[in-house]
């Protein structure tokens, strides 16, 4: 049986595709943090995938509390503090006030219709480790809830196939989570 759009982009949108596409953006941010020694006012490139990262991160939750594709299109965009206060209005955890900081300093540079160069003197080199905390902190605070999510409307595994993948997902996390400065 084929695939029809409707299927395709609910599984595009669900709350484990955005955790993944947030890890991917962190995890590449991150190994290119290793391997490129870029000053910011040459490339912003790494900023721009923390940010992303941060972003499919907070929407993957909302996705998992039932906001809809639309909405987070419509109302959210690509508003991290609007993503951050809804996730919130949600019941997410309340992040650590790092978390907070590092969401508030991109934010501004985050916007709907481009990222917007954030100010940094000549030859400074990115600090992204706040960013790949804040982003590796939502992603691992929300893990087990969009494993379940995926279960109840896409999956048809048992609670061995829930463990394991909630597993996985941990795995991969740890592996990019351990090469960030971590939260004070």
């Amino acid at each position: 049986m084929q695939e029809t759009y409707v299927d395709i982009e609910s599984r595009r949108t669900a709350a484990l595709a955005l955790w993944r596409y947030g890890h991917d953006y962190l995890k590449a941010a991150q190994a290119l943090c290793e391997v490129n020694s870029v000053a910011c006012n040459e490339s912003q490139a790494l900023y721009h995938l923390t940010a992303q990262g941060i972003e499919f991160a907070l929407k993957s939750y909302l996705r998992a509390r039932g906001v809809a594709p639309e909405d987070l299109s419509s109302r959210i965009g690509h508003s991290l503090l609007d993503a951050l206060q809804e996730a919130l209005a949600r019941d997410l955890a309340p992040p650590p006030v790092e978390v907070v900081r590092a969401i508030q300093l991109i934010a501004p540079h985050h916007r709907d219709d481009q990222f917007h160069y954030l100010p940094a003197s000549y030859g400074d080199f990115p600090a992204l480790a706040p960013l790949l905390a804040a982003g590796t902190w939502i992603l691992g605070e929300i893990a087990e809830e969009v494993v379940t999510d995926y279960f109840v409307y896409h999956g048809r595994g048992s609670a061995t196939a829930s463990g394991d993948m909630l597993r996985r997902l941990r795995a991969d996390l740890e592996m990019t989570a351990s090469k960030v400065t971590p939260l004070n």
